[in-house]
C-alpha cells in the first residue's frame, strides 16, 4: 500500500473510508422504514443497529486516524519542526525503558535524545498509535485526539451521549442483555453518529490542511 503523502491523498482517503460506512447505515435505516418489515425484526434490527453505529464510529475513529499518522509521518518533517505531542509519539519507547529502569540518568537520556535530534528527521510510529480498546468511549477518544493533536472540545458536548447511548447500549447489545432500542431513539442515533463521524473528518482535514500539526 503506497504512502499518504499528499493533502490529497489524505482527504480521498478518508472520504473513502466516510462513505462506505454512511451508505451501509443508510441502508439500515432503509430496511427499519421498509412497510413490509414486522415490528418485531424492526426492534431487533434496532438493537442491532446500534452495534453497527458504534462499530462504524470506532471503524472510522481508528482508519483515518490511522491514515492522518500516515500523512503526518511520510511529510518528513524534523523533530523541532512538529508539535510536542507527536514528538512524545517517538520518544515513547524510551520514555517506557527509562520508567523501567526507574533512574533519573535513563529519563537524562530521553531529554538528551529530543534536545541533540532536533534537526533529525521525525520517524512517528503509525501501527498501534490510534488504539480504541475495542471500547471508544470519551477518556480512550480523548487520548487518540491528543495523539493526533486534535482539540477534543467539540466533543465535550456529546460525552453522555457517547458513553451512556451508543457505547453503553452497545456493549449491553454485545453481551446479550435485554435492552429495548425503538425506532426514534435508533434514528436520533443514527444522526447523531452521523455527526460524530463528521465532527472527526473535518478536525483531521482541517489539521492537514492548515498543518496544525507542525511547531508554531
Amino acid at each position: 500500500m503506497s504512502a499518504i503523502r499528499t493533502k490529497e491523498n489524505l482527504v480521498d482517503k478518508v472520504s473513502q473510508d466516510h462513505v462506505w460506512r454512511l451508505r451501509e447505515i443508510s441502508e439500515l435505516k432503509n430496511l427499519i422504514e421498509e412497510p413490509t418489515i414486522s415490528e418485531l425484526r424492526k426492534r431487533v434490527l434496532c438493537r442491532s443497529g446500534i452495534a453497527l453505529l458504534y462499530a462504524h464510529w470506532e471503524g472510522f475513529v481508528k482508519k483515518s486516524g490511522t491514515y492522518f499518522l500516515e500523512y503526518v509521518a511520510a511529510q518528513r518533517h524534523n523533530i523541532s519542526e512538529l508539535q510536542g505531542n507527536f514528538v512524545t509519539l517517538l520518544v515513547r519507547g524510551k520514555i517506557d525503558r527509562a520508567s523501567e529502569s526507574n533512574k533519573y540518568s535513563a529519563f537524562g537520556e530521553v531529554t538528551r535524545y529530543i534536545i541533540e535530534n532536533q534537526t533529525t528527521r521525525a520517524r512517528i510510529p503509525v501501527k498501534n498509535v490510534v488504539d480504541t480498546q475495542s471500547n471508544l468511549s470519551t477518556n480512550v477518544l480523548k487520548e487518540i485526539m491528543w495523539c493526533l493533536g486534535l482539540d477534543y472540545e467539540l466533543f465535550e458536548a456529546k460525552e453522555k451521549l457517547i458513553d451512556l447511548k451508543l457505547v453503553g447500549r452497545r456493549n449491553h447489545v454485545a453481551h446479550g442483555e435485554a435492552i429495548e432500542i425503538d425506532i426514534k431513539d435508533f434514528f436520533e442515533m443514527v444522526d447523531e453518529v452521523i455527526g460524530l463521524m463528521a465532527t472527526f473528518k473535518n478536525l483531521l482535514e482541517n489539521s492537514c490542511v492548515t498543518e496544525s500539526y507542525k511547531a508554531a
